[in-house]
C-alpha cells in the first residue's frame, strides 16, 4: 500500500492518457489484492507472492519495447509539427513516451518491494513456534529471486569485449535466446544489486555456480562497470558465499571463475589493457605493466584507455580467456575459450573448447542460488 501511494504521489497532477490510467489501475488492483487477501500460511503466502513476481515480470517484458514503437508515432507527429508550427501535440507525445519508458522500471521496483515482503515474512517466521511445542524452530522455507543480467557465449560470433555493453547498458540479444547467445538486459543492469551469482551452464542447466555479496550495497551493475577511473576494484569481500560444482563438471583446471579462489574484481585496467571480471585468486597485473596476463571475462589487449573504455580497434578484443601464465612479450598465444575474439589470428590467440555459457544473475536480497542440475530462466527463485 505504501509503495502504491508513493507512486501515485510521484505522478500526481500529470496528464492521464488511457494507457497510463490502465497502468495505475493495474497497480491499484495489486494494492487491493494485498489488503483484501485472507490470511494464509506463511509458506503458502511466500510462494504465491513469488508467483506474483513472475507474472509482473512477464507483464513488464511486454512493456519494454513500447517506447521504441511509440517513438515511430512520435516521428510522424514531428513531421506534422514542422508543417503546422504547433509543437503542443509533439510535446505531449514526447511526455507520454517518457512515461511509458518509465513503466518497466516502476514494475521492477514493485517486484523488489514484493521480494522484500517475502524476505521480511521469512525473517519473522524464523522466530515462530511453528511446531506448537513451545520452542522456536529454524525449519522454515526461505525464498529469494534472481534476475538474469548477462549471458556470455564465447562461440556465438559476437564478441563481448571490454567496451561492449558493460558501461553503456545497451541491450544485447533477445529474451528468447538469452541463455544461448550473448545477452544483456539493460533493465536488470541498471537496478540496484547487492548479490551476484556467476553461473556456468550447459544449454541452460547449471554446471557450477558462485555467489558473492558486494561490499557496497545499493549500486547497479551499470554503476559499477562505469567506475573505470581508476577502476581495479575488488567489489566483494570474504570470498564466495556459495560455491557449488556438479560432480561431472569438466574443464575446471583453468576455468576463469571456478579454478581460482578469492573475490571478484571489476574493470581491471593495466597499461593499455583491461579485463571486466576477474578473481583475485588469479594473477592481477600491476597498473603500469603491459604483460597481457590478466585473464577472465571481456578482455582487451591494447584497448588504448581502460580508464574510459575507449578503444583504438577491436583487433585484440576477446570474450573469455582461461587462467594461464603467459606474459607478453615472452609468451604467446593466449589460450581462449571458443572463437569470439578480434581479427588478430593464431599468433595472438589460440582458440579452444567452450566450457559452457556463463550467466550473470543479480539479486537485492537472495544470497543462495539453485545448484547444479537446475534449469535456468530469466527469473530464478531459490527456496531453502
Amino acid at each position: 500500500k505504501q509503495w502504491y501511494q508513493r507512486r501515485v504521489a510521484i505522478t500526481a497532477g500529470e496528464p492521464h492518457p488511457s494507457l497510463w490510467i490502465s497502468y495505475k489501475m493495474f497497480l491499484l488492483s495489486l494494492a487491493v489484492l494485498f489488503m483484501a487477501a485472507p490470511p494464509a500460511q506463511p509458506h503458502t503466502l511466500a510462494r504465491n507472492m513469488s508467483h506474483l513476481v513472475e507474472e509482473i515480470e512477464e507483464f513488464r517484458k511486454k512493456l519494454v519495447g513500447m517506447p521504441d514503437d511509440f517513438f515511430d508515432v512520435e516521428l510522424d507527429i514531428n513531421l506534422l509539427v514542422t508543417q503546422t508550427n504547433d509543437t503542443l501535440i509533439h510535446d505531449e507525445a514526447t511526455a507520454f513516451r517518457k512515461k511509458i519508458a518509465g513503466m518497466p522500471d516502476e514494475l521492477f521496483d514493485l517486484e523488489l518491494s514484493i521480494n522484500q515482503l517475502i524476505e521480511d515474512s521469512d525473517n519473522d517466521d524464523d522466530t515462530d513456534d511453528t511446531d506448537g511445542d513451545g520452542e522456536d524452530t529454524d525449519d522454515v522455507t526461505s525464498c529469494g529471486v534472481w534476475h538474469l543480467g548477462m549471458n556470455l557465449n564465447p562461440a556465438d560470433g559476437h564478441v563481448m569485449g571490454y567496451s561492449t555493453g558493460w558501461a553503456d547498458s545497451s541491450s544485447i540479444g533477445s529474451d528468447e535466446q538469452a541463455l544461448t547467445m550473448d545477452y544483456l538486459n539493460r533493465f536488470v543492469w541498471t537496478e540496484p544489486a547487492d548479490y551476484i551469482a556467476i553461473v556456468r551452464h550447459q544449454h541452460g542447466v547449471v554446471d557450477a555456480v558462485k555467489v558473492f555479496a558486494f561490499k557496497h550495497w545499493g549500486l547497479s551493475l551499470s554503476h559499477r562497470f562505469k567506475d573505470m577511473d581508476p577502476g581495479r576494484m575488488v567489489v566483494s569481500e570474504g570470498g564466495p558465499l556459495q560455491e557449488d560444482v556438479a560432480e561431472d563438471a569438466a574443464n575446471l583446471d583453468d576455468d576463469p571463475i571456478f579454478s581460482v579462489g578469492g573475490d571478484l574484481a571489476f574493470n581491471w585496467g593495466y597499461s593499455l589493457n583491461g579485463a571486466r571480471v576477474v578473481l583475485t585468486g588469479g594473477y592481477l597485473s600491476p597498473a603500469d605493466v603491459d604483460d597481457d596476463n590478466t585473464h577472465g571475462f571481456e578482455n582487451h589487449f591494447y584497448c588504448y584507455n581502460p580508464l574510459t573504455g575507449e578503444s583504438l580497434d577491436d583487433l585484440a578484443s576477446h570474450e573469455i580467456s582461461n587462467i594461464q601464465d603467459c606474459p607478453h612479450p615472452s609468451c604467446s598465444p593466449v589460450q581462449l575459450q571458443g572463437t569470439d575474439h578480434g581479427l588478430h589470428g593464431e599468433e595472438v590467440f589460440k582458440e579452444g573448447p567452450v566450457y559452457g555459457n556463463y550467466a550473470i544473475f543479480v539479486s537485492q536480497y537472495a544470497d543462495r542460488f539453485p545448484g547444479p542440475g537446475s534449469k535456468l530462466d530469466l527469473v530464478m527463485e531459490h527456496c531453502y
